[in-house]
């Protein structure tokens, strides 16, 4: 039953801070202590579910707070008015304006270094990654789990970073830098 207590009241305190968060970021100006408390309602809900009931108390105080999120967003959102300023008409520049030059070279290369090969190097940093928690000890499934997490984060983050490279000597500086744990996973099989 005190479980069942705690839990409830986790709840509550993840649900009041949201409705807090909502209220702080609604105000003209933004007050750091109402945001804070907010937070910090989140914070004490969570805690206390974890208490409560552990990873599960957890995850039904977040599904709490998710809830009540988006039925104030939803609520938010039905209610507001339309915007004064129009839409903005200005182009991005992900197509060429006129008689500009498609450069499909050019794009076909940043879509090939930043997807196929990004996600060959990643895949490097995954197994370079596999064979260092191996070889700190940790046990085959764990080191396999530990790889199967850092493949899509790296691929992620070295997508990024290719994409964000203006140049295209900078772009394949970062793809060079990034598959050094590769050519060290193949210099070790090798020698091996």
């Amino acid at each position: 039953m005190t479980a069942d207590l705690l839990l409830f009241a986790a709840v509550a305190f993840a649900v009041f801070g949201i409705a807090v968060l909502r209220w702080a970021w609604g105000l003209a100006r933004r007050s750091h202590a109402i945001t804070g408390g907010g937070w910090l309602l989140v914070l004490l809900g969570t805690i206390l579910g974890w208490l409560g009931d552990g990873a599960w108390g957890t995850a039904i105080v977040a599904l709490g707070a998710m809830t009540t999120a988006l039925a104030l967003l939803a609520f938010a959102a039905s209610t507001s008015k339309p915007g004064k300023v129009p839409a903005s008409t200005r182009r991005t520049g992900m197509l060429p304006e006129g008689d500009e030059p498609k450069r499909i070279g050019a794009r076909t290369l940043t879509f090939v270094l930043a997807g196929l090969v990004c996600a060959v190097v990643s895949i490097g940093i995954a197994v370079a990654a596999n064979m260092l928690a191996k070889a700190l000890g940790l046990g085959a499934a764990d080191a396999l789990a530990l790889a199967f997490f850092a493949m899509p984060l790296a691929w992620t983050v070295l997508s990024y970073a290719v994409l964000m490279a203006t140049e295209r000597r900078r772009q394949i500086r970062i793809l060079a830098y990034a598959s050094v744990p590769s050519w060290v996973v193949a210099t070790m099989a090798v020698m091996t």
